[in-house]
């Protein structure tokens, strides 16, 4: 420990007190920002062109680019964006340059603009983190909750090795919302089981928006909103696509996947995009032994379909994901003493060897989504917005049974929701622009076979205004909401017994959410923000009824009808500089929750007729979350750099001062990225050799789990990219190698912690080739 103390403690002053990058000819960087002229809002999307040098590039989410193995000579740069100027202008490279270039709207191309930046558009003066461009690269293969563990902030509860699911400083399920495609994702969100049901493959580019975002998003969105979002269509630009092939050793992962867009569309108005994943992997391996029953497949598939013409955009959206999912067949014990053993680390993990087979146990879910949206332009400075979404998600659960018939299940869900959404986007002058709009969800939840949570329906309408206001280096954003949700269930008042007389319980909840944020640029590489927001969740259907057993994370869990919703006071401030050879991005967080609902570990294990299983029962406290992500880059020596990344969560219950449950450790984390630049047809090749460490949860009490938290551990990666050019085609190849060391270790907020380590070393290996 005293060496690693001292290991970052060396790393961090090396990364914040290295000025100078040592360069060489034809080694130099162009980088930058592109900006609207007027609005000075960042042009996500713009090209940056070399005249005659062949190297090109488009500006990430931020407005940012880079263009690298550059010589020191004079240049030729354009710059275009659809509905701007296209600009050109000539720069002399010296060194690491800094260009930032505004460009001017084309009043005959505003329609253009509509089109193409017709996504959700989010609250910018909020913390936000992106996942893009090769970082993005880095996860294919991973599920979203494994692939965000690379963000700050963020962590992922586990429920063994194949399914995971992202939490935002320490709150997950109800309290982080998902959109998919632009779709606020719905399923059985409740158990630690129940991952997001989306195919990280369709995304560009992943948004975390930090923080109480009910404003914008509506009411569950405490922690914050994760955007999972294509690339936006391109209208006559001929075909275009990519084969993508991953491999896996830990469990024979197989991977194939196929995107591809406007194939034989001769028109400027029309423009497709069709995706296809199948996927397939079997047992997955600990450094010493095999887990039962861990496989898992996959077949996805999306189609997005637009039109656009003079003021009016279309687009149809539809999505398909089909999993099958085994579970650890050691999670499944007969009786409370062999339970116990096997806690305490006694009982032996069941043999395996690996095997493609899934068995009892083991889930299957579907989620389809079709959605249609309209965008109208009123006049240059307004548009009107309709969005209909419709998506059923089915799920069935395949229990460990004597006698159960192979394609019998033992419970099923289906969960069917309509989503609504208007809104006015307008523009006041020059300084002032905001939305005005309304949404209503409507759901109808339908189970059959043994008794979890009930049926139920409900409505959950709301109103809501945002405006913004921008003058020179400041930005001011405030928004009002507010939300109502009516909850219809119908069950036997004694669920276990058919007899039971009918109940048909109603709720109703309704509250205002707010929020005040400001932006203020200090100079051109340095931003400062801050938001203080009131944001609030309504109890979900299974936190009030629940009760019996989630199979796949091996526990009983139990309800309570007399919960009352959620309400959540949160101050958030932060700072960063991402212009410049050193970036870094710092914020911090305080939050107060009251009535706060989590599942807390019981103090009696359960024995049912399907075996013996730890309980847990839903309880309201209390709460105070606060904590600190940051995130630093810098040269060390010629072309190398180091990241480095840091993140904590506090989270009390205010009443009895003790820290709460499966709330993340601290975790720090460093990479030095090698930047090798190209030779004939391989172009730039990149090494990133990582460490990571995360601490014990030591703030947890022995006696509020069943088995003490695990003991620290430190793990370490590896990842080389490349593009080679065969048959003047760049094929993109990449290999990752986690858990290096093959390090035996057990996670704190992976479920099946209580049972068997985590998974051991594994080898990723991914080709892409374009069409």
């Amino acid at each position: 420990m005293f060496f690693l103390k001292h290991y970052w403690c060396l790393a961090f002053f090396i990364l914040l007190n290295t000025n100078n990058l040592y360069s060489q000819e034809c080694n130099f960087i162009l980088f930058g920002t592109i900006k609207d002229a007027n609005s000075k809002e960042v042009l996500p999307g713009a090209s940056i062109k070399l005249i005659g040098a062949k190297q090109q590039t488009i500006t990430e989410v931020d407005g940012h680019y880079h263009l690298e193995s550059l010589c020191n000579q004079l240049y030729t740069i354009e710059i275009s964006f659809i509905g701007f100027d296209t600009k050109t202008q000539k720069v002399n490279i010296n060194g690491k340059t800094e260009l930032n270039i505004n460009l001017f709207p084309n009043p005959k191309a505003l329609n253009e603009v509509v089109i193409t930046r017709e996504k959700i558009k989010e609250t910018t003066v909020q913390t936000r983190s992106v996942l893009s461009g090769m970082d993005l690269e880095q996860t294919k293969g991973l599920s979203l909750g494994e692939a965000l563990k690379k963000i700050p902030g963020l962590s992922s509860l586990q429920t063994g090795p194949s399914i995971s699911k992202p939490a935002i400083h320490g709150m997950h399920s109800n309290r982080v919302l998902i959109y998919n495609a632009g779709v606020r994702q719905e399923g059985q969100q409740w158990g630690a089981e129940h991952a997001p049901e989306i195919d990280p493959l369709i995304a560009n580019q992943i948004i975390v928006l930090k923080g109480a975002s009910a404003v914008a998003y509506g009411s569950d969105a405490i922690a914050g909103v994760i955007l999972v979002e294509p690339q936006a269509l391109s209208f006559g630009t001929g075909t275009r696509g990519a084969i993508n092939l991953i491999a896996g050793t830990n469990n024979r992962q197989g991977l194939a996947n196929l995107n591809l867009e406007n194939a034989g569309l001769k028109s400027n108005n029309w423009a497709y995009r069709a995706y296809f994943t199948s996927q397939v992997a079997g047992n997955s391996k600990t450094p010493n032994y095999y887990l039962k029953n861990t496989g898992y497949n996959q077949v996805n598939g999306a189609f997005l379909l637009g039109y656009q013409k003079n003021k009016l955009s279309t687009e149809l959206y539809a999505s398909t994901f089909n999993s099958n999912l085994g579970v650890f067949s050691g999670a499944q014990i007969g009786s409370t003493l062999d339970l116990q053993n096997s806690i305490d680390g006694i009982r032996p993990i069941p043999r395996a060897d690996f095997s493609y087979e899934i068995g009892r146990p083991y889930q299957s879910v579907t989620h389809n989504i079709i959605k249609f949206k309209s965008f109208y332009s009123l006049n240059p400075k307004s548009k009107l917005a309709l969005q209909y979404s419709f998506q059923q998600n089915n799920r069935e659960e395949f229990d460990q049974v004597r006698g159960a018939a192979d394609k019998s299940y033992q419970l099923r869900f289906e969960l069917s929701t309509h989503n609504l959404d208007f809104h006015l986007e307008h523009k006041i002058g020059e300084n002032i622009a905001g939305k005005i709009g309304t949404n209503t969800i409507v759901q109808q939840n339908f189970y059959d076979g043994r008794f979890l949570v009930p049926f139920f329906n409900s409505i959950a309408p709301g109103v809501y205004v945002i405006e913004k206001y921008t003058k020179k280096n400041f930005q001011i954003e405030a928004g009002l909401r507010y939300d109502y949700k009516y909850m219809k269930a119908r069950l036997r008042e004694n669920p276990r017994v058919q007899t039971s007389p009918e109940i048909t319980p109603e709720f109703n909840f309704s509250q205002v959410s707010a929020s005040l944020g400001a932006n203020y640029q200090l100079n051109s590489a340095l931003l400062a923000n801050a938001t203080i927001s009131k944001g609030w969740r309504p109890p979900s259907i299974n936190e009030l009824f629940s009760y019996g057993t989630h199979q796949g994370s091996g526990t009983f869990e139990v309800g309570d009808k007399n919960l009352t919703q959620e309400s959540a006071y949160n101050f958030a401030a932060g700072i960063k500089k991402e212009q410049g050879i050193f970036t870094f991005d710092v914020s911090g967080y305080y939050n107060l929750m009251n009535n706060y609902i989590y599942l807390k570990p019981g103090k009696e294990l359960v024995l049912t007729v399907r075996g013996a299983y730890p309980s847990f029962n839903y309880v309201q406290v209390d709460a105070r979350f606060s904590g600190i992500d940051f995130s630093a880059a810098a040269p060390l020596i010629k072309n190398t750099n180091l990241l480095a990344k840091y993140s904590t969560v506090r989270a009390y219950d205010r009443n009895t001062g003790t820290h709460l449950e499966f709330i993340p450790s601290d975790k720090y984390s460093l990479d030095a990225i090698w930047n090798i630049p190209g030779k004939g047809k391989i172009r730039e090749t990149t090494l990133d050799f990582g460490v990571s460490h995360t601490a014990r949860q030591s703030r947890v009490l022995q006696t509020q789990d069943y088995s003490p938290t695990p003991p620290a551990y430190t793990l370490f990666s590896f990842d080389a990219r490349t593009n080679v050019y065969i048959n003047k085609r760049p094929i993109g190849f990449s290999l990752t190698a986690l858990n290096l060391t093959n390090k035996v270790y057990r996670d704190y907020l992976n479920r099946f912690r209580y049972y068997a380590d985590d998974v051991g070393r594994n080898f990723i290996l991914r080709v892409q080739i374009p069409i």
